[in-house]
């Protein structure tokens, strides 16, 4: 039994615990349909996330109901495999309402429901087979967050928010485990099922005059204690991890060369340094694995068109360069330097405001070289949709 322990650690100790990418798809249609690109404009009930400041800008109630739908796909060769991971569809569902407290009040309040880390990654048992067993064939996280803010309006012009950050983590893996000596070795099929909870918090400046506005944004990192079991060949044991999530900066700028047109410049700073090493306990073994990651900047571009007054045009494009050095890169986590570019429109009805964009992630290509037996070529590439109804009351 000690020798299975100390196969599952092995195999733990080099594999990454989240999906085809760490951060999941900024929440809501008119963020989201430019690339991200929304820190400055915040003017619907999903600046909950992005910046609550923003949320001033709403009069009366606003409620958001959407979700993300993304097919990701990564394509490998290596000496050992050629092949594709396999076929999955993730959605990210959300949820936003946001209210003023009496007309002309300088006070809003909101709340969101969202899932901003996360989604999975699978290859096939034979992947898995010819990699040495050093990565498990599923891996997978959901995150759930809820957002409680406040905005206040300072002056006409300047407004403050912040708000609270309740975040319920769930991760499931699942392995391969040989056992030696048989050639080919006996194997046995592990799962790992943990979970955690805990607190963060994000806070927002706005300040927006006639033909621009710029707004800031702080997320606080945040550390999750999962606690759970792991299972094996009808075995139960007690399953510690603990993750050190990044915090993050970000600010916009947005130009409004007329009342139809805005045009937005986001950069991001994002601090994944903080994931160095992911201590994991498994009935009283405590290896570490080391991750090493570095800290990252993104920048978008986005805009919005108003056609009419009932129809709104959005496209955006930006770029994010991979947190993950080769010196602890696997294909649990394929990532690579990447641009998303989206594009998608909102159409205001009698019974409310449909969202529709679509959008693609295009990875470059990351050729691993370190001895490994995963070493070859990977290519990845995301497309997803996003479907959204808002309401304003």
């Amino acid at each position: 039994m000690k020798n299975i322990i100390l196969s599952c650690v092995i195999l733990l100790s080099v594999s990454h615990l989240f999906g085809q990418a760490f951060k999941n798809p900024p929440e809501g249609a008119a963020a989201l349909s430019q690339a991200g690109v929304f820190i400055a404009q915040s003017d619907d009930a999903s600046a909950i996330v992005h910046n609550p400041a923003g949320l001033v800008q709403i009069e009366g109630q606003q409620f958001i109901l959407g979700s993300a739908f993304l097919y990701p796909v990564t394509e490998v060769k290596t000496t050992a495999y050629k092949g594709n991971s396999e076929e999955t569809i993730a959605y990210l569902p959300y949820i936003f309402f946001s209210t003023d407290t009496g007309k002309g009040s300088p006070l809003h309040l909101g709340i969101g429901i969202t899932f901003p880390y996360g989604q999975s990654t699978e290859w096939s048992k034979t992947a898995v087979r010819n990699w040495g067993y050093t990565v498990p064939y599923y891996s997978a996280m959901q995150t759930m967050n809820i957002s409680p803010v406040v905005a206040y309006k300072i002056t006409p012009s300047l407004s403050a928010g912040a708000g609270l950050n309740i975040y319920n983590s769930k991760l499931n893996m699942k392995y391969l485990v040989p056992v030696s000596p048989p050639v080919p070795p006996l194997e046995f099929s592990g799962k790992l099922d943990v979970d955690g909870t805990t607190t963060g918090w994000t806070a927002g400046l706005l300040y927006r005059q006639e033909r621009y506005s710029i707004g800031l944004r702080y997320k606080s990192d945040f550390k999750i204690e999962y606690d759970g079991d792991f299972k094996m060949a009808g075995t139960e044991l007690p399953a510690e991890m603990e993750i050190n999530f990044p915090d993050n900066i970000g600010i916009g700028i947005a130009f409004f060369p007329n009342d139809r047109l805005k045009i937005e410049l986001d950069g991001e700073w994002f601090g994944y340094s903080s994931i160095k090493r992911i201590p994991v306990s498994i009935s009283g073994f405590p290896p570490y694995i080391e991750k090493n990651w570095d800290d990252i900047y993104t920048i978008a571009l986005g805009t919005e068109y108003k056609n009419s007054d009932r129809i709104k045009l959005r496209g955006g494009i930006i770029y994010i360069p991979t947190p993950i050095p080769d010196s602890t890169w696997d294909p649990s986590l394929p990532d690579a330097d990447s641009f998303v570019i989206t594009g998608g429109g909102e159409f205001s009805t009698r019974i409310g405001i449909f969202n529709l964009l679509t959008g693609i992630h295009i990875f470059d290509e990351r050729n691993i070289e370190k001895g490994a037996p995963y070493d070859g070529e990977y290519q990845s590439t995301g497309y997803f949709i996003n479907l959204e109804y808002k309401r304003q009351f």
